[in-house]
């Protein structure tokens, strides 16, 4: 029998898929094809069931500088809460990130990379059935609708770094207290 939860996360790929029509409206033929790869990945790891908690880092590129001390933090973290650490890179450089933060005018997301594939990453994680996403938000308001949606069937966020609206997250808090954060909000997932 399924939980309410399960049930949920079965529907979301739906529920999310005008958003990513949308977005891969923009892409050439390759990356369309990527991304209907990443759907069927996103879709059949649904069926997968893990026994231990999973916790989830997605940060703002491949190649920001404090990558590798929050991941080193979180891979402590997730050790010591007997949880399994699902890590994701946006395919952008720290600049692009930036670029992406200080936006303030109207845009189309066709156009800005970052934050799409933050997007992607996010519904990748919850077809993963990650139980806590922990997210550097490269877009404070563009990110909203999809964190709303991965709190809708019960994924717990720790956004850091950069606030996100109360309804897309959980907590908010600082990048070095991310970690502890994150591990609260996943001992009370359980």
């Amino acid at each position: 029998m399924k939980t309410k939860k399960q049930s949920l996360r079965l529907w979301l790929p739906l529920l999310l898929f005008p958003i990513l029509t949308t977005l891969t409206a923009c892409k050439s033929q390759d990356q369309n094809q990527d991304q209907a790869a990443l759907m069927l990945r996103a879709e059949n790891a649904q069926t997968i069931e893990e026994e231990s908690p999973i916790l989830a880092l997605v940060l703002t590129s491949r190649d920001a500088k404090e990558n590798q001390e929050l991941i080193d933090r979180f891979q402590e973290t997730a050790k010591e809460q007997g949880a399994r650490l699902l890590v994701r890179l946006p395919d952008v450089s720290e600049e692009e990130a930036l670029k992406a933060m200080g936006l303030t005018e109207p845009f189309t997301l066709c156009e800005v990379d970052p934050i799409e594939y933050q997007m992607l990453l996010i519904n990748e994680l919850v077809a993963e059935n990650a139980d806590v996403i922990a997210i550097h938000p490269n877009h404070k308001e563009a990110l909203g609708p999809i964190l709303t949606a991965a709190r809708a069937v019960g994924i717990r966020i720790c956004a850091f770094g950069q606030e996100v609206g109360e309804e897309s997250r959980d907590i908010y808090t600082t990048p070095e207290e991310a970690a502890a954060q994150a591990a609260a909000l996943l001992r009370t997932t359980e």
